[in-house]
């Protein structure tokens, strides 16, 4: 309930809001040269219990999209921490009606600040849409991020007020992201509407969204092709097989136009059907031109490892033979590297692993594997050097290479806490304050920013102190922060921090999920934020989704449950620590199963487990880990598990080992996953 004579503002009103809080702003917005009024000083006060309350109604507004709490705060607010985050939430929701002059009063009023930064990039991509472009490169004078899409349109500005040529950036950038991006997207339409990008290389952007299965975003370009190119390009994307079993029987066309519409039908159909594909780049249509059917060849034994087709490493193979000059990308060397660990093609293991160092693509990833095509080829010793310079206790391929040398994963020593002192120090520091109250008021996203925005460039020392400090206000995601990114030294309290002891051990006990599991999953799902919500919906410690948690509750005869007690801590460790034991019960003990069926769903590792283990034999669980197709739940996989290892270590569980985590046992022969939310 926001207090009376709150008031609530259009984004024209917001100059007229900010006088309120900072006069001289508005006054500044409205002239040129007039100073900037400064941030608030370090000896403002903290929060009391009403600015507290309407700051986190401002946040919770925000969220749904409402601007009207944080502009009525904002007017009551006068002196306190938070003005600029609480101004950024007043004013974001309602750009696409906002003025220049509302956002000149606001950089005015918070210069510096991080939801200033924010704010410009977000009142960059509005005066795009509105085609602004002398706004536009006003504004962008003062942008100091890296964002490609800003930089596509600051040279389609350049382009639509100066006529300068800019295809050449606009090109590069474009190519950069598979999805071209909004941003670039738009300023290669520009440049094609003014004659500035060649046919030749509107040709080769097409073939590459058709290359990385995206024809839906080359359909808004085809418009820039010749008239008889227009129907036919449709139609490669639309009808791939009639287009490739015409020329099958006709043969191949001789005109340009015919050949590069076939390569574009042949990439969709690799993305759809790869085996096929590659059964007619090799037979009825083997007269394409060879670096042609090496694109083709190359996207459809990706394709295939992506679905897990039995027999993909020699489909990669296949792809090496047609075009041994061919350079596939890091992509497809990732899926390469997958298909031949599946097969146990430990050639193909070691092209892949050797492709992706010379790339800069995860150097420790590739190294491990590399050594394990080592040892299955009976390199013993080259594998076990290169595991001694990988090995370490914190990370997966680190603990899976400390274990591949028959050595026990061990954390380091205990380090000295920091020196109190510095922690008062870092208690002063205004950033780090406003990230704390933040935290406290549940913006918790918005903490995480401004605490990594207020920490850059620190020494290890004022890290380790910024995370004791956060670490003793109970904010457990910013001390794990902070904590993580010092790079000298590692303090195992801070970063694998162990809250709620007594409500973990007792879950654990009922359920018969082990409490190292338990802090695993808790670290990677919600960083011990109590109430912290998805941007999908769960809720809670461990990121429940409310259907899932009133299924649970019944199936473990807890009653009177209500939807709404899901992110009180103790109700929702009981749910979700007795819904990861079905898990566990469900997929034969396998944590790896577990954790992935608790990110994806129990009936998707169901499936994979299924497609990766033909005719009853097993599988190494790190294998099957790295065969995951959905990379958000591989990398959740590899963390958690790595999670697990380090807190069973911390929790004197005795001699921990990550294989045993990942341990998978044989394909079952009934399947009751879908009987599971």
């Amino acid at each position: 309930m926001l207090c009376a004579g709150a008031v609530a503002l259009s984004a024209s009103g917001f100059t007229t809001a900010l006088a309120a809080v900072h006069p001289a702003a508005a006054s500044a917005a409205a002239t040129p040269g007039a100073a900037a009024v400064p941030t608030p000083s370090v000896s403002a006060p903290l929060l009391d219990p009403l600015s507290e309350q309407l700051a986190r109604q401002a946040w919770l507004g925000f969220q749904r999209g409402d601007p009207q709490p944080a502009q009525a705060a904002l007017a009551v607010l006068r002196g306190r921490d938070l003005q600029d985050w609480i101004a950024y939430w007043a004013l974001e929701p309602r750009l696409g009606q906002a003025t220049q002059q509302d956002f000149d009063a606001y950089a005015r009023a918070w210069p510096g600040t991080l939801p200033l930064r924010r704010l410009r990039a977000q009142w960059l991509f509005e005066l795009a849409r509105r085609k602004d472009w002398s706004g536009f490169s006003e504004v962008y004078s003062g942008y100091d991020g890296d964002d490609p899409q800003l930089q596509c349109l600051m040279d389609q500005a350049r382009l639509e007020t100066d006529s300068i040529d800019t295809s050449a950036q606009v090109l590069r950038l474009w190519t950069r992201d598979p999805a071209g991006g909004s941003g670039c997207n738009s300023a290669a339409a520009s440049l094609l509407q003014a004659g500035r990008i060649s046919q030749r290389a509107l040709w080769r952007r097409i073939v590459d969204f058709f290359a990385d299965g995206r024809s839906a975003e080359a359909m808004s370009f085809v418009g820039w092709l010749p008239a008889d190119a227009q129907p036919l390009v449709r139609r490669a994307a639309a009808d791939p097989l009639g287009m490739a079993l015409y020329a099958a029987r006709h043969g191949i066309g001789r005109d340009a136009l015919q050949r590069r519409v076939l390569e574009l039908a042949m990439l969709r159909m690799a993305g759809q059907d790869p085996q096929q594909a590659l059964r007619l780049i090799d037979g009825s249509l083997r007269g394409m031109d060879r670096t042609v059917r090496a694109r083709i060849a190359w996207r459809a034994a990706r394709q295939a490892s992506q679905m897990l087709l039995p027999g993909t490493a020699a489909m990669f193979d296949d792809a090496q033979r047609i075009d041994p000059a061919w350079q596939a990308d890091s992509t497809d060397w990732e899926w390469a590297l997958r298909a031949g660990l599946r097969e146990a093609d430990w050639k193909l293991v070691r092209q892949a692993c050797a492709a992706l160092r010379d790339s800069g693509t995860d150097r420790v990833r590739a190294t491990y594997w590399d050594a394990v095509a080592l040892r299955e080829t009976g390199h013993d010793r080259r594998a076990r050097a290169l595991w001694q310079g990988i090995a370490e206790p914190w990370s997966y391929y680190g603990q899976l290479a400390t274990e591949a040398l028959g050595q026990p994963v061990r954390v380091t020593a205990e380090v000295a806490p920091p020196d109190a002192l510095e922690v008062d120090v870092q208690a002063t520091r205004p950033g780090l304050r406003q990230a704390l109250l933040l935290y406290r008021i549940g913006a918790y996203a918005p903490a995480a920013g401004q605490w990594q925005w207020s920490l850059r460039g620190d020494s290890d020392a004022q890290l380790h102190a910024a995370a004791q400090l956060a670490c003793d206000q109970q904010a457990w995601l910013l001390c794990i922060s902070a904590s993580e990114h010092m790079k000298g030294m590692v303090d195992w309290r801070q970063r694998y921090v162990m809250p709620l002891r007594a409500d973990v051990d007792a879950v654990s006990r009922s359920s018969g999920v082990g409490e190292a599991f338990l802090y695993g999953i808790m670290r990677q799902e919600s960083r011990f934020a109590a109430d912290i919500q998805s941007w999908a919906g769960a809720y809670g410690l461990m990121q429940l989704m409310p259907q899932t948690a009133s299924w649970v509750a019944q199936k473990i005869g807890m009653q009177g449950f209500r939807p709404d007690e899901v992110t009180q801590v103790r109700t929702n460790l009981t749910l979700g620590s007795a819904y990861l034991g079905m898990l566990l019960h469900r997929f034969d003990g396998s944590q790896a199963m577990a954790a992935a069926g608790y990110n994806a769903g129990p009936g998707r590792p169901a499936r994979w487990r299924s497609m990766l283990l033909p005719r009853g034999r097993g599988l190494a669980g790190a294998v099957f880990t790295e065969s995951i197709p959905v990379q958000q739940t591989r990398d959740y996989v590899k963390r958690v598990l790595a999670n697990a290892t380090v807190y069973a270590t911390l929790l004197g569980s005795g001699r921990q080992s990550l294989e045993s985590r990942l341990a998978l046992a044989q394909p079952e022969q009934v399947s009751s996953a879908q009987s599971m939310p």
